[in-house]
Formats: structure tokens, C-alpha cells, sequence
């Protein structure tokens, strides 16, 4: 009943309901057409992307180098993983400016913040993953000559592709939201600066209409990464073969 209360006052002006978005989305307006409206939700989007995908190739490369290694010279896990997980306490919407200060506005910048939020997840599932290995398969590898960069590529990999898909479906819509928040703060480009500009114009339909093309790209990207992870394991993962082979 409260929540009915406070919903009713909440000014439709800012509040759109979904029919309001789908009207912006499929019907001419005194603000404009709908196909300019799907048209810059389009563009703004292509932008979006681009700048999460710069994020996430950064975050995914740098996550699985930083395993392997914490991996293969344990001292370095030691030294450095406290301080990750201590950095990851630290908000993004802080840390941003201080990226920003440092490398300026551009790639650099874009490429840090996506990274950030890609980063910490698919280290600690992809290192997990990697020392879920069983002492009978590293022994087996080492009795037929295999040093700690055989066991790392023969079994330890395999064994870790369940743990790093599973931290990339929460990085693929993280990377999305990385590449919003650089653009809400240092640019005047894609959906995050769309949203900052509608606001500033009193075009809340836009700002309705750009949280759902998000949402629907994220949930979409969200099921490509299922499946891609459902093709890698049955073929590489670490039950590869044994349906069939039983």
C-alpha cells in the first residue's frame, strides 16, 4: 500500500510506463519521429559498445594473464591479491576521476574503467578455476614429464572454463555499465552522455527509452555468452567427451 502511495505521486512527466517508451519508440510525437528516435538509440548504442567492448578485451586479457601467473609463482598471489580485493572495495564513481586526472579523456581512460569492472570478477573465478585442478591429474602429468606450464595448459585450463564463463556473464553486462558511467562523466557521446543531456533537456522519454535498450542488449549479450559457454564446454571443458564416451 505504501509503495502504491508512493508511486502515485511520483509525476508521470519523469516516471514513464512502459506503453510511453514503446510509443516513443513507434509513434510521431511532438518531440520528433519515431524513426529519429530509433535511429539515435541506434547510433548512441553502436558507440556504447564500442567503448565496453574496448573495456572488456582489456579486462578479460589482463584477468586470465594475472591468474596464470598467481598461478604458476604463488609468492605473487600473495603479495597482490589482498591489495586487488582491497581496490575492489573502492566505488567505481571514485575511482573514475582519478583515472580521468591521470590519463586525461580518451581511449586510455575508457579502456581502465571497462577493465576495472571486468577485472576483479574473472580474476578470482579464473584463478579458482585454475587451482581446482586434482592432485591426481597433476601428478599424472608430472610422472609422464610435464613441468607447472603443462599442467596450466593441459588441465588446469579445462578445468578453470566453467569458473571464467561463469564470471563472464557478469562481466558482459558489467562492461556495458563501465562504458556508460565513462561516458556519463567525461564525454559527450553514447548512451551514457544521452542519458546526462536528456536530463539537462527534460526528455525523460529518451532517458526511459535508453534504459531499455540497454537492459534488452545486456539481457541479449547475457544469453550469446550461455551459449557460447554451453559450445566450449562440451567440446574443451573439463567433461568433454565423457556422455559419449560412457
Amino acid at each position: 500500500m505504501a509503495r502504491h502511495r508512493v508511486a502515485q505521486r511520483v509525476s508521470p512527466f519523469i516516471a514513464k510506463k512502459p506503453v510511453d517508451v514503446w510509443n516513443y519508440l513507434t509513434q510521431d510525437g511532438l518531440d520528433g519521429s519515431a524513426a529519429q528516435h530509433r535511429s539515435n538509440l541506434l547510433s548512441l548504442l553502436w558507440v556504447t559498445l564500442g567503448h565496453a567492448a574496448i573495456g572488456f578485451v582489456f579486462g578479460v586479457l589482463a584477468s586470465v594473464l594475472v591468474s596464470a601467473i598467481f598461478v604458476l609463482v604463488r609468492p605473487v598471489e600473495f603479495m597482490f591479491m589482498p591489495i586487488a580485493m582491497l581496490l575492489r572495495t573502492v566505488p567505481l564513481l571514485a575511482m573514475a576521476p582519478v583515472i580521468y586526472v591521470i590519463f586525461g579523456n580518451g581511449l586510455v581512460t575508457c579502456a581502465l574503467i571497462g577493465t576495472i569492472v571486468v577485472f576483479f570478477p574473472l580474476l578470482v573465478n579464473v584463478t579458482l578455476g585454475l587451482r581446482s585442478v586434482s592432485r591426481q591429474s597433476a601428478d599424472l602429468v608430472s610422472v609422464y614429464g610435464g613441468n607447472r606450464f603443462t599442467i596450466l595448459r593441459k588441465v588446469a585450463v579445462p578445468t578453470a572454463l566453467p569458473y571464467f564463463f561463469a564470471a563472464m556473464r557478469i562481466a558482459v553486462p558489467g562492461a556495458i555499465t563501465g562504458a556508460m558511467l565513462y561516458e556519463w562523466l567525461f564525454t559527450f557521446e553514447g548512451m551514457g552522455a544521452a542519458v546526462q543531456s536528456a536530463k539537462a533537456q527534460g526528455d525523460y522519454a529518451q532517458i526511459w527509452a535508453v534504459t531499455f535498450t540497454v537492459t534488452v542488449v545486456a539481457i541479449a549479450l547475457y544469453m550469446v555468452a550461455t551459449f557460447i559457454e554451453s559450445a566450449v564446454l562440451a567440446k574443451w571443458g573439463p567433461n568433454a567427451g565423457k556422455a559419449t564416451g560412457s
